[in-house]
C-alpha cells in the first residue's frame, strides 16, 4: 500500500477510535516508523515491514496509549527527550516555566534544584541553556531519576545531576533557584481524568493531595532552608490554585511574589524571591 493510502486508511482507524487531530498523528507514527522527520515524507513508500510496524504504532495509539509512549521520545524546548510511562510527557506549557527561569537575574554559575524533576526535561534543559550552572534533580521515583539519567546522557547534560529522594531531602546548601512542577491535581479528580492521562500516567506525577498542592506546600515550608537569600523559587500550579499557592509565600523572608499565565490566558505559574 502507497504512503498515502496507508496514512488515510490510519486516520480513519485512529479517528473512529476517537481519537485527536488523527491525519496528524499518523503523519508522526509515519514518519518514526521511516526514521524520518514528519517533514520528510513527501514522496516515500512503506516497505511491507515498514507497513506492519506502521500499523502496528496506529493500533496502539487507537487502543488509547500516548502517542508519546508509543514513539519513546518527545520534544521540549528544542531537544528531544526519551519518554515512558515512569514519568510525565512532556507538556508545551512547561516550556514557559523554563523561559521565566531563565529570565531571572542568575549569577554567572548558578546552582539550581529542579524538585520533582520526573523525566527531566525541565532541569536538563536548564543545564544546557545556562553551562555554567549546576543542576540538581530530585525525584522520589526511582524509575524517573533514572530516566531522568539517561536523558542527562542522550543530551550531554554533564551538568546535571539526578538525586533518588523526595523533594529537596536530604539536600542542604544555597540554591540561587528551584523550579518545579510538581503534582497538582486533587486526589479525588484523578478518576475524572483523560483516560489516556490517568491510565497511562504515573499517578505519583498527577496526584497533588486532596487540594492538589500538599507537595507545594512542603516544597515551599522546606525552600528558605534551601535557597540563598535573594534565591529564586518558579513554580508551575493549576488553573485554580493561584491564590492558595500565592497565600504559601505571604511570610517575611519573601518578596516579589508574582503570578503568570500561559498562553491559554490561564493562571499556570507563580515565582518568588527569597528576601536578601
Amino acid at each position: 500500500m502507497k504512503l498515502a493510502r496507508c496514512l488515510k486508511a490510519a486516520s480513519s482507524l485512529m479517528g473512529a477510535a476517537g481519537g485527536d487531530n488523527p491525519e496528524w498523528q499518523t503523519r508522526v507514527l509515519a514518519a518514526h516508523a521511516l526514521g524520518v522527520p514528519p517533514a520528510g515524507l513527501y514522496g516515500l513508500s512503506f516497505s511491507p515491514v515498514e507497513e506492519e510496524s506502521f500499523f502496528s504504532l496506529v493500533r496502539r495509539v487507537a487502543g488509547g496509549e500516548p502517542l508519546q509512549h508509543v514513539i519513546g521520545e518527545w520534544d521540549f524546548f528544542g531537544r528531544t527527550f526519551a519518554v515512558t510511562p515512569d514519568a510525565l510527557i512532556p507538556r508545551p506549557e512547561t516550556e514557559l516555566l523554563v523561559e521565566l527561569a531563565l529570565g531571572l537575574p542568575l549569577p554567572p554559575s548558578p546552582k539550581v534544584l529542579d524538585a520533582g524533576t520526573g523525566s527531566g526535561v525541565i532541569g536538563i534543559t536548564l543545564a544546557l541553556e545556562l553551562p555554567g550552572a549546576t543542576v540538581v534533580g530530585t525525584d522520589i521515583s526511582p524509575a524517573a531519576a533514572g530516566l531522568a539519567a539517561g536523558n542527562a546522557l542522550r543530551l550531554q547534560a554533564a551538568n546535571y545531576l539526578p538525586v533518588n529522594c523526595s523533594l529537596g531531602d536530604p539536600l542542604r546548601g544555597e540554591f540561587h533557584l528551584i523550579v518545579a512542577n510538581l503534582p497538582y491535581i486533587p486526589s479525588g479528580d484523578i478518576a475524572g481524568l483523560d483516560p489516556v492521562v490517568r491510565d497511562h500516567e504515573p499517578r505519583l506525577a498527577l496526584d497533588g493531595g486532596e487540594k492538589g498542592f500538599s507537595l507545594i506546600l512542603e516544597l515551599v515550608r522546606m525552600a528558605p532552608g534551601l535557597l540563598s537569600p535573594g534565591g529564586y523559587i518558579v513554580l508551575e500550579t493549576g488553573y485554580d490554585q493561584e491564590e492558595p499557592v500565592k497565600a504559601m509565600f505571604s511570610g517575611e523572608q519573601w518578596v516579589s511574589v508574582e503570578t503568570r499565565r500561559d498562553l491559554a490566558g490561564r493562571h499556570r505559574f507563580v515565582t518568588a524571591r527569597r528576601r536578601p
